[in-house]
């Protein structure tokens, strides 16, 4: 466990559900807490997820008896519009449906606020990290799955209640497609479950598949393939969104030996460049994971905001106002 102290203030804690692991830390007056705490997201696999996560969120308070004045759950997947139903978690299939918020609510004890974590990590990222010069920024994150957010003038832009799932955007390509992933879509050829794949048919750990593929052509091909995918996602998004920059995360980036100046070779080239005379601004993540604990402050204060213009003197009275 890490050296921690106890925190002046009124803590957050910061639940990041990912596809392979739960990761847990602190923010307290906008600044992560020296605290982490890791647990396999195949416990919510194997029984009922949200009493799975309220134990969780109950062994990591007894662990640091910091008791959270809300809890900030970053979600890889669809949320509805009322903040509170989980629509769909492509790669954790039992919360599908699911009324995460306030079904936790109801077992913790405080309050929890549900947000998708692309954006909960280009918040932390604008916050805290290396986009916080930058007004228009898309950001795109590779992990167990494919996430993005798009930033225009630091405000999330959302759609009709969520926005940029790109995932499960159609998405032909060549090779196999991962056992129980949707076929013909992003996830299925750019994510870290598609390269977990590629390790497999060429015998080798995915921890260390970039640097085996210096040594071995076949191999070297499909990961320049794959790479070749994830620029195309990126140059569809940009196309979409007209960012200013460009911020690539998430967990296969942040790998030994991931081919960054490739990657930014072929991203260039798929960017409408030459057609918008636009110039090329793309960073890399600076926090990880943990740029959640940066961006979870945001999602609390927008969340107040929401919350004061709902039940101000100027609207109609509205259930839990007052």
């Amino acid at each position: 466990m890490n050296n921690l102290k106890s925190p002046n203030g009124e803590p957050i804690l910061v639940v990041d559900i990912g596809g392979t692991n739960i990761k847990f830390g602190y923010s307290c007056n906008g600044e992560p807490l020296d605290y982490r705490r890791l647990f396999s997201t195949d416990v919510l696999r194997r029984g009922d997820p949200v009493h799975a996560l309220a134990a969780m969120i109950g062994d990591v308070v007894a662990e640091t008896a910091i008791a959270p004045q809300a809890i900030v759950a970053a979600v890889p997947g669809f949320i509805d519009t009322d903040g509170d139903r989980v629509l769909h978690a492509a790669n954790i299939e039992s919360l599908d449906g699911r009324r995460l918020r306030s079904e936790l609510r109801r077992l913790v004890g405080c309050d929890v606020l549900l947000e998708r974590d692309a954006v909960l990590t280009l918040l932390g990222e604008a916050r805290a990290g290396v986009v916080q010069d930058a007004n228009h920024v898309l950001g795109i994150f590779f992990g167990t799955g494919v996430g993005a957010a798009f930033l225009d003038d630091g405000k999330p832009f959302r759609g009709s209640g969520w926005a940029l799932e790109m995932g499960l955007m159609p998405f032909h390509a060549e090779g196999p497609i991962p056992q129980d992933m949707r076929p013909n879509c992003l996830e299925s050829y750019a994510s870290g479950r598609a390269l977990q794949g590629i390790a497999e048919r060429h015998g080798v750990a995915v921890e260390s598949i970039f640097l085996a593929g210096e040594c071995n052509h076949s191999l070297a091909e499909e990961i320049s393939r794959f790479i070749r995918y994830q620029a195309i996602a990126v140059g569809m998004a940009a196309a979409m969104v007209s960012p200013a920059t460009v911020l690539l995360g998430g967990g296969v980036v942040s790998m030994v030996g991931y081919p960054r100046d490739t990657m930014t070779e072929f991203v260039r080239d798929q960017v409408p460049l030459a057609e918008t005379g636009r110039t090329f601004d793309l960073r890399w993540s600076m926090h990880g994971w943990s740029a959640v604990l940066h961006g979870a402050p945001e999602t609390v204060i927008e969340h107040s905001r929401q919350k004061h213009a709902a039940c101000s003197p100027a609207t109609f009275r509205r259930p839990g106002c007052g």
